[in-house]
């Protein structure tokens, strides 16, 4: 393998390597790429192939996000070695309740198949990986396995620290009783986080904020590996709607439902008032029939797009409201990518290091993301700056080719000094 850098003095010189062997184990198939943990997820193998990495998938096929195998994409056949294990991870309120007299977190038991273990074994019996990948906390209850048969660097990419996610869940929770379960979820869940995350050699995290946590906490070496953009990508000529703004996301992941349904309550119905030709539309898969059902004035329920970047080019404003959550949207990173003027929470935007009125509008209360929403339609040169200038931020701080090559010399001083 062949990686061109520079010295200080910006002199190129090229450094010749082995070709890394890379497993990747993921709680799901990342396919379709129709929300933020599939597109990351993706990424990584679109990344680390593109820099000739002989990459290995193990993915569990799970009841939830179950994805018929003939309908990958040529991608897959890329893989030195690919591997899917169906895994039933629905929630069953029976198992639910025996775990209550438990102190294991239901979150990612849910998860564990002692199919899995099987395979894994399997794969690390037909190859000498380098580096063992594992996508977040819920394929780490097999890191004991991989360690037993292989001496490859196992590492965990982390999407989000879960336990904060459910956290803001049960702080916002109105239900007492729902809100005691949430938070003992949340507790059997940091537990196991805050221990697990401290038996990999090293972590991934996918935004700063990740990587600030795990530091000033002490909990493990970190090498930043942000979601990437493609500065060339051309955009199709497709006509916005100027009188819109718009919301997509995953309507299954609870805080996405909670947000949107703040932003109708305590934004919207005051928005429409002073902005009465104004249509907000909420889009995303797994739309709960209640949304589907709501007959808000100036409000549209889309479901399901296939597309996000048709339909992301035919609305005007993005709508960022989470009132919980971690990790990093990647969908503000696309619609940042795709020059969009995005109004967002601090939560929202967390980990990406936007800044307020330069490349994103941040709002945190119904009257900031009243005043955003006026400034955008009422004075329309603004939203067009904000939205030029995301797309510069993205290019100049998530070059996706650049940050794969970071991160393989990166491993490759690792394996040097294994």
């Amino acid at each position: 393998m062949f990686v061109f850098s520079c010295n200080k003095n910006n002199q190129v010189f090229c450094l010749i390597f082995d070709t890394l062997k890379i497993l990747i184990l993921t709680p799901r198939i990342p396919f379709p790429l129709r929300d933020g943990g599939a597109i990351a997820m993706n990424q990584t193998l679109e990344g680390y192939i593109e820099q000739g990495v002989e990459v290995s998938l193990l993915a569990l096929n799970t009841a939830r996000h179950w994805v018929e195998e003939t309908d990958l994409p040529e991608l897959y056949t890329q893989l030195k070695h690919f591997k899917t294990v169906y895994v039933n991870n629905s929630i069953n309120p029976v198992s639910a309740f025996f775990n209550l007299f438990s102190d294991k977190s239901y979150n990612v038991e849910r998860f564990i198949h002692k199919n899995v273990e099987q395979a894994l074994i399997e794969l690390l019996s037909l190859e000498d990986f380098d580096i063992i990948q594992f996508e977040s906390i819920y394929t780490s209850p097999y890191l004991k396995i991989a360690q037993q048969h292989s001496t490859a660097k196992c590492c965990c990419r982390v999407h989000n620290i879960e336990h904060l996610i459910w956290q803001g869940l049960a702080e916002h929770e109105p239900s007492f009783l729902k809100r005691k379960y949430l938070s003992l979820l949340t507790t059997r869940l940091k537990q196991y986080e805050m221990d697990i995350l401290t038996k990999f050699d090293f972590l991934l995290p996918i935004s700063k904020k990740e990587e600030d946590f795990f530091r000033s906490n002490n909990i493990n070496q970190c090498y930043h590996l942000p979601f990437g953009v493609n500065d060339n990508k051309k955009l199709p000529d497709i006509a916005t709607e100027q009188m819109s703004c718009y919301h997509i996301g995953s309507m299954d992941w609870s805080p996405n439902v909670e947000g949107v349904e703040w932003f109708i309550e305590e934004v919207w119905q005051k928005a429409i008032e002073v902005l009465p030709h104004v249509t907000f539309y909420v889009a995303g898969k797994n739309m709960p029939a209640a949304f589907l059902k709501r007959q808000e004035k100036q409000v549209t329920v889309v479901g399901e797009v296939n597309d996000f970047i048709t339909f992301s080019l035919e609305k005007n404003i993005m709508i960022v409201p989470l009132q919980s959550g971690a990790g990093i949207r990647i969908k503000i990173l696309e619609a940042m990518e795709l020059g969009k003027t995005i109004i967002s929470t601090s939560i929202g935007a967390e980990g990406i290091g936007a800044i307020h009125d330069e490349n994103i509008f941040i709002a945190d209360t119904a009257e900031e993301f009243l005043t955003c929403l006026k400034t955008c339609f009422e004075h329309p040169e603004e939203a067009q700056r904000i939205g030029q200038n995301a797309r510069l931020f993205v290019s100049s701080h998530f070059h996706k080719k650049q940050i794969y090559h970071d991160i393989l010399l990166i491993y490759h001083n690792l394996i040097s000094t294994h």
